[in-house]
């Protein structure tokens, strides 16, 4: 890949529906979550096929530096960018952009997520490979997953089938509208409708376009990041002007307002790994539908979780349809249908 392509890795989320085993301290992006790794060095490990290792980036809270370095024990310090404070990523772009803009403005620039899970890595290479090719002719471009189901959880991108720009192995769609997580009725007429994908939150741009974008777009954020540019020498006002950022996905504060993005329909499998349920999804069942990881013993239970990292054992009997997971941190029990909540108990006991 040419020496100019970076790969940007986003690693700031929180991980709270992961409670127990994924806290504040230790999110799931540092853990064995889904494979034999941490999240964050399987996607280190898929850019650093197609990008040169010294021109992958991660950005996320300082505090998270060490994790980093223990997932990714060949990541350099200086290619950590740190956010002086979690804003969403909007702000978390625009500071990516600024850092790796006086370092080359012509870049491309591919943003990824650092908690997904893509295990055909091939074919995500190939797309990922056309669709920063395709970024020089000033788009921004993001992958669409096509969905297996009527999710609520995810926002979809509305495209056109008709309207379409192929370059090498890769179909790029203009794209319609950006729409918000949907209520189930409209989330099924989105998924039947058949040009109604899932967004991924995966970006493709050159860096000085991105900029453009933003004067044209988005004048609130491109004041800011004028601000930051100024700034940049000088630490604690840089952290001041940041701080002071009202924190938005750049989905509504660029792409959403945007003639110039395109889709390409995600060729290879994914998984954004948002709850204990795709752990459940993503492991191999015993023959009566169950996953097991860790210490249990289970009897007469089916479609169940089971995730332990503790050596005390987990004893199940006649449960349908659960999660059980035993951390250090503490226990959860949930219906598989129930998980989204997870998030609520973390406020409760804070």
């Amino acid at each position: 890949m040419k020496k100019n392509t970076y790969g940007l890795i986003m690693a700031g989320g929180q991980g709270t529906r992961f409670w127990p085993y994924s806290t504040e301290e230790v999110p799931k992006q540092f853990l064995n979550i889904v494979g034999q790794q941490p999240l964050i060095l399987q996607t280190y490990n898929r850019l650093k096929a197609f990008i040169r290792p010294d021109n992958i980036y991660i950005v996320a809270d300082k505090k998270y530096l060490k994790l980093t370095r223990k997932s990714i024990p060949e990541f350099p310090v200086s290619n950590f960018i740190a956010e002086p404070s979690p804003k969403n990523t909007a702000p978390c772009l625009i500071l990516a952009n600024i850092v790796l803009s006086r370092i080359d403005e012509n870049a491309n620039m591919l943003v990824v997520p650092a908690d997904h899970y893509i295990p055909d890595t091939d074919m995500f290479k190939t797309q990922m490979v056309d669709a920063l090719e395709f970024a020089n002719q000033r788009w921004m471009i993001t992958s669409g997953i096509k969905p297996n189901m009527a999710h609520i959880g995810y926002g979809y991108i509305n495209f056109n089938l008709s309207r379409s720009v192929q370059l090498n192995r890769t179909r790029f769609f203009d794209v319609e509208a950006f729409k918000e997580k949907p209520k189930l009725p409209l989330a099924r007429k989105y998924v039947s409708q058949g040009n109604y994908y899932w967004n991924s939150g995966m970006f493709i741009y050159k860096l000085k376009y991105f900029r453009e974008f933003l004067d044209e777009y988005a004048l609130e954020y491109s004041r800011v990041y004028n601000e930051l540019e100024k700034s940049f020498h000088q630490p604690g006002k840089f952290r001041n002007v940041f701080n002071a950022i009202k924190p938005d996905s750049i989905d509504f504060v660029l792409m959403e307002k945007m003639k110039e993005v395109k889709m390409f329909q995600a060729a290879f499998s994914w998984s954004d790994v948002g709850a204990w349920s795709s752990v459940y999804e993503l492991n191999p069942k015993d023959n009566l539908g169950n996953v097991q990881i860790g210490s249990h013993v289970a009897i007469a239970s089916h479609n169940c979780l089971f995730f332990s990292t503790e050596d005390k054992p987990i004893a199940a009997i006649g449960l349908d349809n659960l999660v059980v997971i035993n951390t250090r941190n503490g226990i959860l029990v949930a219906p598989m249908d129930q998980l989204q909540q997870v998030k609520k108990i973390i406020g409760w006991l804070k």
